[in-house]
């Protein structure tokens, strides 16, 4: 089976060899560029493009994957494979996912290769209700927060700072679970106001800002940080703590390799699921939380989509969806202002 011998991203392809390209030589070289890592959004893109790719295989009746080729991938069987996943009961959601997989795969393949044609360009998505992402009320985030301090206040270590920390910036700045993990201390300015060049979706950057309320915390764990790398440093330099994940773990950690010291995205998760109290919390759900204040304080969604990271307005418009309950409570208070008018 033909491979690949040069990077369809630096050089494009001649339209008289695409078609018999290996097409999935072609879906490794675009995950390899797209989706690397273990993050969310890239496991998200690895299991739709697999799952994907097992479809067109018996679609075509191959016995291997490697023995499809680029012209097997085509309008109609994108359009098979949506109806299938609706008719086995997947979630219209999901199905959504998967499908904008494919469309971003095929519009970067026709950017990078001559003669390619995005196959699942005119593919429609399937119609679905917005819905208002889920977060959690005011209420429910104070006890969450002094559940936190009284973990902190009773274990009094280095896991218990860290982790409440983690939960506040959560809570302060609409971080991604990602975003948190990958950042390095010189990112941080000196007067703890901005978080510099964060790294979001789409390979683009962001500052984001530090509240007046969090930085007393934030200058706590530093300096717990700061003595618990001394347990690994004679004597930390600032170039290499500039160097050192935000938030470290000291688990199989090694001087000799900074990256050792980052927290695993399970240990992210943990570290945030531990304060549940009523709802089970995940990063995404505290990053929602956040949203849905700024928006309800501000009535500015284009701040809202800025401070989120958010390339399309679009996007953030999610939040302000409203459930039916507060449909019919909205219409029944409009008509009875009405009545009492009369």
């Amino acid at each position: 089976m033909k491979e690949l011998s040069t990077s369809l991203f630096t050089e494009a392809r001649p339209a008289e060899g695409v078609a018999n390209l290996s097409l999935g030589a072609v879906v490794r070289e675009y995950l390899r560029f797209y989706a690397e890592g273990t993050s969310h959004t890239a496991r998200a893109k690895q299991l739709d493009s697999d799952r994907f790719l097992e479809f067109l295989r018996r679609h075509k009746r191959y016995k291997e994957i490697d023995e499809l080729k680029v012209q097997d991938w085509d309008f109609s069987s994108t359009q098979r494979f949506v109806d299938e996943l609706l008719r086995i009961g997947e979630a219209p959601a999901t199905v959504c996912r998967r499908l904008a997989t494919l469309k971003h795969m095929g519009r970067v393949l026709a950017e990078k290769m001559s003669g390619f044609i995005n196959p699942a360009r005119e593919v429609k998505s399937p119609r679905q209700q917005t819905t208002k992402p889920k977060s959690i009320d005011l209420r429910e985030v104070e006890k969450i927060r002094d559940k936190a301090s009284t973990v902190r206040r009773d274990k009094n270590n280095f896991s218990s700072v860290r982790n409440e920390t983690i939960l506040n910036l959560f809570l302060d700045t609409g971080l991604r679970a990602d975003e948190i993990r990958s950042l390095r201390t010189g990112q941080i300015d000196q007067d703890l106001a901005w978080i510099r060049q964060v790294r979001t979706k789409g390979r683009r950057f962001r500052d984001v800002y530090i509240s007046e309320q969090m930085r007393p915390s934030l200058k706590e764990y530093l300096n717990a940080r700061l003595t618990e790398l001394a347990r690994f440093f004679p004597k930390v330099s600032p170039q290499i703590d500039q160097k050192l994940p935000l938030f470290i773990s000291s688990y199989n950690a090694d001087a000799a390799n900074l990256t050792s010291f980052e927290m695993s995205p399970k240990s992210i998760w943990r570290a945030v699921r531990g304060y549940s109290i009523e709802t089970k919390l995940h990063p995404h759900l505290l990053r929602h939380t956040y949203a849905t204040d700024l928006l309800d304080d501000s009535k500015d969604i284009r701040l809202v989509a800025q401070a989120l990271g958010h390339s399309d307005v679009r996007i953030t418009m999610r939040y302000t969806e409203r459930g039916n309950e507060e449909v019919a409570q909205a219409l029944e208070k409009a008509r009875r202002g009405r009545r009492n008018d009369q």
